[in-house]
């Protein structure tokens, strides 16, 4: 079972690919189902922080929804799942939690992009962060956001769980997962106690870092505490990129001994053999 279940197109803040363009290139990629994933939150043209309009955000995923269904009936033989990307912030989750309830999706992926009000995951603002503090407080803080997300809970998967990495590797070196150890099983237990999954995201395989996000080590930890439920994806915002590496990806899964790959409907998840 081949997923790519984080995917952006026009309607994100960070792509204008053309959604069709994306189902096509899955198709030829070999993908069995693909979930897109858009940001809730818009950006600020000035500072890149996220802002996040309820009324604009519900209106916008009425037309995303609109547009995969019409998407769907052309090409039925690709399952296209409908879903979101959500970003920590602490002053935006109650409103996220109620946008949440009123939208129905098939699947959301949370993610952390921002340490104390430094976006991380872009190589444009991460030196803010990384370039002023050392290792142990720029990444102990990314995880103890992270933590913060999966105490939030409305959401079905962790995206990119150690993107910390991407920009970090440049000041720090190669990430050391055992190094945070202790902060990184009580993520993963309590990932464990609400059903959560976990994405194997392709972004970096080939540049930046050069690593599949998590690290194979915190894959393994994820097992041993009783995660259940891994989606793979590319991450892609043109179509270009769109499951690039997932073969690559089912690789390391099977060599970490997952057994399964999930896909979602209405947010329940189904298991399938890889």
């Amino acid at each position: 079972m081949l997923i790519d279940y984080h995917l952006h197109n026009h309607f994100s803040p960070d792509s204008n690919e053309d959604t069709r363009k994306i189902v096509q290139q899955a198709i030829q990629m070999g993908m069995d189902e693909i979930c897109v994933t858009n940001h809730v939150e818009l950006h600020d043209q000035w500072t890149s922080k996220s802002v996040f309009d309820f009324k604009e955000a519900i209106e916008r995923f009425k037309k995303i929804k609109a547009e995969l269904d019409l998407v769907q009936a052309e090409f039925p033989q690709l399952p296209i799942k409908f879903g979101a990307e959500l970003e920590y912030i602490p002053q935006h989750m109650a409103g996220l939690a109620e946008f949440v309830a009123q939208t129905p999706f098939d699947f959301i992926l949370g993610s952390v992009h921002i340490v104390n009000d430094v976006i991380i995951a872009s190589h444009r603002f991460a030196d803010g962060l990384y370039a002023k503090v050392d290792e142990k407080t720029a990444y102990e803080a990314y995880f103890k956001n992270l933590e913060k997300m999966v105490d939030w809970g409305h959401f079905d998967a962790v995206a990119h769980f150690d993107i910390n990495k991407k920009s970090g590797h440049r000041f720090y070196g190669p990430f050391q997962p055992e190094r945070y150890k202790d902060q990184i099983l009580i993520i993963l237990q309590k990932m464990k106690e609400k059903r959560m999954g976990i994405e194997l995201n392709t972004k970096c395989i080939k540049d930046n870092c050069q690593e599949i996000f998590p690290h194979p080590t915190i894959l393994k930890w994820a097992l041993e505490v009783g995660i259940e439920h891994f989606t793979f994806s590319s991450d892609a915002h043109v179509a270009k990129n769109v499951s690039t590496h997932i073969q690559e990806a089912r690789k390391v899964a099977l060599e970490a001994e997952i057994q399964g790959v999930s896909t979602y409907v209405q947010r329940e998840p189904t298991v399938h053999r890889l």
